[in-house]
């Protein structure tokens, strides 16, 4: 288990560390030493799957003679689909509001979407989602912040006292998440590991009762960091990270034999309990860039058109005996014989649809294992219908759905938790909590609108509408208080004096 010493070299801290692993189970030590080696034995599958959707591809499925002879000349050959992949389905998940209160009560809460943008997630949100489908998990990290909030003109109305939540993403090459032995629904122990800019490695162990500070010393052990408090508690009696897993398991997935074979010989663990958008496709996506290899080499061998001469005499070499070209193939030379029996033709054009087909045929398969409509791969729509159109992306918009449930959980209990730092126990414990996610699905919005001025005929609520619309809690919200205003001028100018007319959403008076 390799590791950086604090003058950057590299150590092998194996030997170090065997006295560090007959620490007491369960103790601070005894988890930090076996979170970090679990951290170590996945980082390479971690990379492996951050290498492919960045474009850092690794040539497969061809032959020794042929990395001989091409391989430096078709290094940076790649048709990188893997971002697509993962784009096409973590745009559409959008994070909108949160719903808090009883069963059947639930109303958008203000003080859950505060916490939600103070922390900047309905941004980095994103880039959490996408880290999740790319390796299988990543998460999210509670933590009581800076004492004071921060008021609307900066320091000058900040409320001083007061705790707030602060809520981060943690990329899954520095953050693990180990299950209670037993249920794989809690949280026994967490551990942050990261390496500062002079190369000391440092961890933040994370218990239900405790938060442990380690600094990785020169001989590769753990010890007490200096500078902080080693150990306190954090009153929370849970483990504030809480893990995005990405197509939940029941059990630990491990990745598909074709990353364990060569050439990326992938290690055979699990990132966490979820599964990689990436884990079936790289092979898809090796075949694609052989396929590529393939046609540049025979275009590059084709580009000029091989000809050939029969009945012709070759001249030799008088000082070497060897054989001379006749004749120079260019675009400006001719090729004459005064020879009446010698002949000359060319050899038939290299067909490259061969390839073209092959490599269509392939991102086809993607698609389909992939749930990404064919006309976001191929980039062509001929003819289709809106019903057409709307078929193709079922898929996608499934996908999505699917995701949004196993996220949707993860942000609640973040919200809750983040009620929990706070002090607002409250709302921490609400009944029910749900996300308010934008629409999954690509909609017409004249077929929206319509199906929406139905469904008013036959008296579906308008606030229910309103949210079938895919408008966010707070947009209801502005909403409701327009209709007030607007009701109110119109009472105000009534000129027989009667009260204010009833509010149009249907909403009792603020």
């Amino acid at each position: 288990m390799p590791a950086a010493a604090a003058d950057g070299t590299a150590v092998d801290v194996t030997e170090s560390l065997l006295g560090q692993q007959d620490a007491k189970p369960g103790s601070p030590l005894w988890w930090t030493v076996r979170l970090s080696g679990q951290l170590a034995q996945r980082r390479p599958l971690v990379d492996l799957y951050g290498d492919y959707y960045d474009g850092r591809h690794r040539l497969s499925f061809a032959s020794s003679k042929f990395r001989e002879v091409f391989a430096e000349m078709l290094a940076a050959v790649n048709d990188n689909w893997m971002p697509l992949v993962i784009r096409a389905a973590a745009e559409r998940l959008v994070v909108q509001g949160f719903r808090l209160g009883e069963a059947g009560q639930l109303h958008g809460d203000d003080d859950a979407w505060r916490i939600w943008q103070e922390n900047q997630l309905d941004a980095e949100s994103g880039l959490l989602f996408t880290e999740a489908m790319k390796c299988g998990e990543a998460a999210m990290l509670v933590w009581p912040a800076a004492s004071e909030r921060p008021g609307v003109f900066g320091r000058i109305f900040s409320r001083r006292g007061s705790v707030r939540a602060e809520i981060t993403v943690e990329h899954p090459s520095q953050m693990i998440v180990a299950r209670a032995a037993g249920n794989r629904r809690r949280r026994a122990a967490a551990l942050k590991e990261w390496a500062e800019d002079d190369g000391t490695v440092m961890a933040t162990l994370f218990l239900p009762d405790t938060v442990t500070r380690w600094q990785r010393a020169p001989s590769g052990a753990w010890e007490p960091r200096p500078g902080v408090t080693h150990q306190e508690p954090h009153g929370l009696g849970v483990v504030p990270v809480i893990p995005f897993v990405n197509d939940p398991q029941m059990l630990p997935s491990r990745p598909p034999q074709s990353l364990r074979a060569a050439p990326h010989r992938a290690p055979d663990v699990a990132i966490g309990h979820g599964r990689s958008d990436l884990a079936d496709v790289i092979s898809t996506q090796d075949q694609i860039n052989k396929l590529l290899c393939d046609m540049l080499v025979a275009s590059e061998v084709g580009a000029f058109r091989q000809r050939w001469a029969t009945g012709l005499e070759v001249p030799t070499d008088p000082e070497t005996n060897e054989p001379v070209q006749p004749f120079e193939h260019a675009i400006n030379r001719l090729w004459v014989s005064e020879s009446e029996t010698t002949k000359f033709g060319d050899f038939a054009v290299t067909e490259l649809k061969n390839f073209t087909d092959a490599i269509e045929q392939r991102v086809q398969s993607l698609a389909a294992r992939t749930r990404t409509p064919p006309h976001y791969l191929l980039g062509s729509i001929v003819n289709a219908s809106g019903d057409a159109l709307k078929a193709s992306e079922t898929g996608l918009a499934c996908r999505v759905k699917d995701k949004q449930k196993p996220f949707g959980e993860a942000a609640e209990e973040s919200v809750r938790l983040g009620f929990l730092v706070e002090g607002d126990r409250a709302k921490a414990g609400a009944a029910m909590a749900e996300v308010d996610w934008s629409p999954a699905e690509s909609r017409s919005e004249s077929e929206f609108v319509d199906s929406l001025v139905k469904k008013l005929s036959i008296g579906v609520p308008v606030q229910q509408l309103w949210e079938d619309a895919g408008y966010s809690p707070q947009q209801i919200a502005r909403f409701r208080a327009m209709l007030r205003e607007q009701a109110l001028e119109q009472g105000l100018l009534d000129p027989t004096g009667q009260g204010l007319p009833p509010d149009p959403s249907g909403a009792p008076p603020a």
